[in-house]
């Protein structure tokens, strides 16, 4: 039994955002072996290579970050290149102002924060109040049905999710954090701003 080959699709150049450490694999913080990780366990297997490919050659076309959502154009195949959102579940509001007290309760943490420096306490003080500081958990929603705190979406036509293009944008967005790990807090809604205010 022959087995069906599919053409290969190599993707339009795009003069995008090139990763650096998927290349090179220098970044040994921990957080940023942790983001590395969270993606490996998410099931991507083939279509995070693909990511990582894309990535690397500049595919990703754009990216901003607003809140806790990234938005993203990724260069496909295709001539127009494809939109990726990625929304991040926000801890809910008791929880949320419970941890902005404790952060700014223990002003070092703040500081090496600045200092683009993560402590491990601050996973602590979320994983307190139930919620994750990192993606790929499944946190229990209002009727008590576990649900993932990341949603990705993109406008190509792949049934997968998150797909080569959304895995792309989360392996760029992974060396935002790595060089500056405060991203992680504002993508579940708290600024440095609002921590560093005195009140």
């Amino acid at each position: 039994m022959s087995r069906k080959r599919y053409p290969v699709r190599v993707p339009r150049f795009a003069a995008g955002i090139r990763t650096q450490e998927s290349r090179s694999g220098t970044n040994r913080s921990w957080w940023a072996k942790r983001w590395r990780t969270v993606l490996e366990n998410m099931g991507l297997k083939a279509r995070l290579g693909r990511g990582r490919n894309y990535a690397m050659s500049g595919q990703v076309a754009e990216m901003q970050m607003e809140g806790n959502e990234v938005r993203a154009k990724v260069q496909g195949t295709r001539p127009d290149p494809y939109d990726v959102s990625i929304s991040f579940r926000l801890p809910e509001d008791a929880a949320r102002e419970r941890i902005v007290a404790a952060l700014k309760a223990e002003p070092m943490l703040i500081a090496r924060l600045l200092a683009d420096d993560l402590p491990t306490e601050i996973e602590d003080i979320f994983r307190a109040e139930g919620c994750c500081l990192f993606p790929g958990g499944r946190l229990p929603d209002e009727n008590g049905k576990r649900r993932y705190d990341m949603t990705t979406r993109c406008s190509c036509p792949d049934y997968a999710n998150p797909c080569k293009h959304s895995s792309a944008v989360l392996l760029v967005l992974g060396e935002e954090i790595a060089r500056r790990p405060a991203t992680l807090l504002e993508l579940r809604g708290l600024t440095m701003e609002e921590l560093c205010d005195e009140d």
